[in-house]
């Protein structure tokens, strides 16, 4: 739920950048500057590479250079295939496309990764109250092992 959130907040930042100051493709991805928690300041680091590294190409293509980045960060790889998708069609979209595209599609992805972490949270506090009505049975199993 964490690297959603932080996916999510990321793409935030992008639709403010995009919206009101259109930088070059480059300046974007650098001005991103998320640093919260672990998994924004992971994806603001892989985001300054993948910038680099456009900048160092000949031929820079980000969906590639972006999938290369985050086959070295183990963390990204708990992400469902489905969470990954919507951070990954807007990174591959961006520059390519004209502004309105854009901003269209990261209002998109957010709302896909908003419903996930709404998911998430609800899986979570099933998953917690299973966890303290084991507890709870455990402990009267014992009590009653005792006596």
């Amino acid at each position: 739920m964490r690297w959603v959130r932080a996916m999510r907040r990321c793409l935030l930042r992008m639709n403010g950048i995009i919206r009101y100051e259109q930088p070059p493709l480059c300046t974007l991805l650098e001005r991103i500057d998320l640093r919260a928690t672990p998994q924004e300041r992971e994806l603001t680091r892989l985001l300054h590479r993948c910038a680099g590294r456009m900048r160092d190409s000949a031929n820079p293509q980000l969906p590639l250079l972006f999938a290369g980045e985050t086959a070295k960060l183990a963390g990204y790889g708990v992400l469902s295939e489905e969470d990954r998708a919507a951070f990954e069609g807007v990174i591959a979209e961006l520059g390519r496309t004209r502004l309105p595209e854009q901003i269209r599609l990261i209002d998109g992805a957010d709302e896909r990764l908003r419903a996930r972490e709404e998911t998430l949270a609800r899986e979570g506090a099933r998953r917690a109250q299973l966890i303290r009505t084991l507890g709870v049975a455990l402990g009267a199993a014992v009590f009653l092992i005792l006596i």
